[in-house]
């Protein structure tokens, strides 16, 4: 009767080994995941930041529709080449090529930013919008 029990112990500690094996292949998938999380949220962060500062800039100048135009609805205006810089330096995939951050200053002073941005390994591109308008 003794012959039938000997293999049970083996059994068990494999499928012990198997569960445990199951459980740490979980936790390391959702730190993985977690990892990912954390890099999107902080570009994203940055991206909030780059567009929350733009505005910061358009409020401290001339408010017309024109000079907010010429400062940063021109692609070769000063002002947006600076911020385009800080954008290019801060976020990944942001290059002359791709991803592009595009602002447009509506006749009503409405402004739209946008920016992108491509994480490494990412098929795809973020995108964050931004839209308020600039008073008197």
């Amino acid at each position: 009767m003794h012959r039938h029990n000997d293999g049970f112990a083996l059994l068990e500690a494999m499928l012990a080994i198997l569960v445990f094996s199951v459980g740490l292949l979980a936790i390391l998938m959702l730190l993985s995941v977690s990892l990912l999380e954390v890099g999107n949220a902080r570009y994203r962060s940055q991206a909030s930041l780059l567009a929350s500062g733009v505005i910061a800039d358009m409020w401290t100048a001339d408010r017309s529709v024109q000079n907010l135009r010429a400062r940063f609805g021109n692609a070769n205006a000063s002002a947006y080449q600076r911020w385009l810089a800080s954008v290019v330096a801060t976020l990944p995939g942001v290059t002359a090529a791709a991803n592009q951050p595009v602002i447009t200053i509506d006749d009503d002073r409405t402004v739209s930013i946008s920016v992108q941005w491509q994480a490494p390994g990412e098929a795809t591109a973020h995108r964050l919008l931004v839209r308020t308008t600039i008073t008197d």
